[in-house]
């Protein structure tokens, strides 16, 4: 079901019934903060973008970080760099680097417009059926991959080894890569010390723990696509978007006990007449509970800020489908006059989740994009602060800074456990 627009003031008709069994408030406030169909103590937004947060800083990143693919070429000789640097010589530079460091990729089904060849399938692999573990193995033997190595890729379309599925493999293309050194980064002191490696806010907080925009900060793809003014202006994940329903509340301005859910949608993001997202549309959420998060808030002077939760957020954006998983997650977020929403999810992004999504951009996309994945991978590994694993000693997330945007919506709930729909489950209902 697509998203649909609703009229301000006018509430469906199994929406009418929803409301009636929440409890009566007693402030009433205009249509402009009553965005969830009328209900004075709710409010509800569909976000439009989440993003890494980028920071202002000027003469930091100079040079930026540079991509596998430059490391590459200034690992060839003069002469190599004079023939395959020259203007028009990219896809001839990719094609040596494949070559040359052994990556493979190949087709898993026919009907691709792709030019790798077509993979040898193992008898047992049923047609449109995504392989098992086991099969991925087999495949890889099939065709002569090294040895254990062969990852799914481009939504399954492919078998690939290269840079990006295994990094580690190619440490010499992380030459060249560069980790952000400036003072000053978005996002929230989340273990409450101040120590060498916090930075200061652009507000001039201190003891800023977003370790992963040190690791991340340089390159180019993401400062890009954090800045503020392209993000606001940017659908992102649109197909998959994420919801998040404040209930419970007493003042829109001050409110010392909130309830906050972090919910997917199982609708895509309407469009207004100018390219943005629709505002007051009306979305289902996803029937999936991993991705619902419930916790208290609390809201002064019009900024909301929450206890710590796990969050799984839906990024489903061109070929990568790679949830976004954060740990000790807290909101900070201003409730804009209009309906809308700004501000940010502030956690620990898992190690495994981030580099999901890195991993599923493929070489071509992170050639593409000026990435490079050993590089990356390198950078999270090294400057990951949360989260150790017992056995490992290792740390298993990242101190991020994830900025959004975001629109009133109207939500109809459809929990997933047959607990009776509500418009927004309150923290008891929840657990």
């Amino acid at each position: 079901m697509g998203a649909r627009t609703v009229q301000q003031g006018k509430v469906p008709r199994r929406r009418r019934y929803l409301i009636a069994a929440l409890p009566l408030v007693s402030m009433l406030v205009g249509g402009a903060n009553a965005p969830t169909g009328g209900d004075p103590g709710q409010r509800a937004f569909v976000l439009s973008n989440i993003y890494f947060a980028s920071a202002p800083e000027e003469g930091v990143c100079q040079p930026l970080a540079a991509g596998g693919l430059e490391s590459f070429l200034a690992s060839l000789s003069p002469e190599e760099q004079a023939i395959y640097g020259a203007q028009g010589k990219r896809a001839e530079l990719e094609k040596l680097m494949g070559e040359r460091l052994g990556f493979r990729r190949m087709v898993l089904r026919g009907g691709s417009s792709s030019k790798s060849p077509l993979a040898r399938l193992p008898s047992d692999l049923k047609d449109g059926a995504a392989p098992t573990l086991e099969q991925v193995r087999e495949i890889a033997k099939l065709n002569d991959f090294p040895k254990g190595r062969g990852k799914l890729a481009f939504q399954d379309h492919f078998l690939a080894y290269d840079s990006c599925t295994y990094p580690e493999d190619f440490p010499q293309l992380a030459r060249g890569y560069r980790t952000y050194d400036g003072k000053i980064a978005s996002g929230l002191n989340l273990d409450d010390q101040a120590g060498r490696s916090s930075f200061s806010s652009p507000e001039g907080e201190t003891g800023v723990d977003n370790q992963l925009w040190r690791a991340i900060g340089c390159v180019s793809a993401f400062r890009e696509s954090g800045n503020p003014a392209t993000a606001k202006a940017t659908l992102f994940s649109a197909r998959a978007p994420t919801l998040i329903s404040i209930s419970g509340i007493d003042d829109p301005k001050n409110d010392a006990d909130v309830t906050v859910t972090v919910v997917a949608s199982a609708d895509a993001i309407a469009k207004n007449s100018v390219g943005g997202a629709l505002a007051r549309a009306t979305f289902d959420t996803s029937p999936d509970p991993a991705f619902r998060a419930t916790t208290r808030g609390r809201i002064v002077d019009g900024v909301l800020t929450t206890d710590p939760v796990d969050v799984r957020l839906n990024y489903k954006e061109q070929i990568v489908d790679a949830p976004r998983v954060l740990k000790g997650a807290r909101i900070r977020a201003k409730l804009l006059e209009d309906g809308g929403i700004e501000g940010g999810f502030y956690g620990y992004y898992t190690l495994a989740s981030f580099y999901q999504s890195i991993e599923q951009m493929t070489i071509n996309g992170a050639n593409l994009s000026r990435v490079s994945c050993p590089g990356v991978r390198q950078a999270i590994d090294k400057l990951a602060d949360g989260y150790r694993d017992p056995k490992s000693r290792r740390n298993t997330a990242i101190s991020s800074a994830l900025g959004f945007v975001g629109v009133a919506a109207f939500i109809n709930d459809r929990p997933a456990t047959g607990i009776a729909a509500t418009t927004t489950r309150t923290l008891e209902e929840a657990r």
